[in-house]
């Protein structure tokens, strides 16, 4: 049988849970220096403009794992949904089923909200992850996702971004 594990929304009491899970996802995918800390989340969950939520699967009053999601406008439907940006769990709670609960508890909460899809990405090079999404019936959309930033996102914002060959297969 699968324990169930307690999943609800995060609170301002949760913050540090948060970036400390946030950050050991970091380091797991090799990224210097993780950004989170208690107070940053606090700002982007509590503060004057709230960007993102959490729901967070405990262990009894240990968190094992989480998801951190945003409302987005879905072109493809004109009308919102819901943008996982990270889903982490534990090392020692990936066998038992943390993530899938996970998950479920987020269809709901997009459902109850009006949200008409669950969009995010993931790393190709995280084969156990496409696989897990895989096995829940998600499917890749074929989009590609890109990136501007530090340098270049500057540069560009002041309308001298480099110019730089494109790479288009024939």
């Amino acid at each position: 049988m699968t324990e169930m594990f307690d999943i609800r929304l995060a609170a301002l009491k949760d913050c540090a849970s948060v970036a400390d899970m946030s950050n050991n996802l970091h380091v797991e995918l090799d990224y210097d220096n993780p950004p989170h800390s208690p107070h940053s989340i606090e700002q982007m969950m509590f503060g004057p403009r709230p960007l993102i939520e959490s729901l967070i699967a405990f262990h009894g009053e240990h968190p094992v794992g989480q998801a951190i999601f945003q409302p987005f406008y879905n072109p493809d439907h004109s009308v919102p949904g819901l943008w996982m940006t990270e889903l982490y769990v534990a090392p020692d709670f990936r066998s038992a089923k943390v993530g899938k609960q996970l998950m479920v508890a987020l269809a709901k909460l997009a459902l109850d909200r009006n949200y008409v899809s669950i969009w995010w990405s993931v790393l190709q090079s995280n084969e156990a992850a496409c696989r897990f999404y895989q096995r829940l019936g998600a499917r890749n959309s074929g989009a590609v996702q890109y990136e501007i930033d530090g340098e270049i996102l500057t540069a560009l914002a002041r309308g001298n971004g480099p110019e730089l060959p494109v790479n288009v297969a024939p």
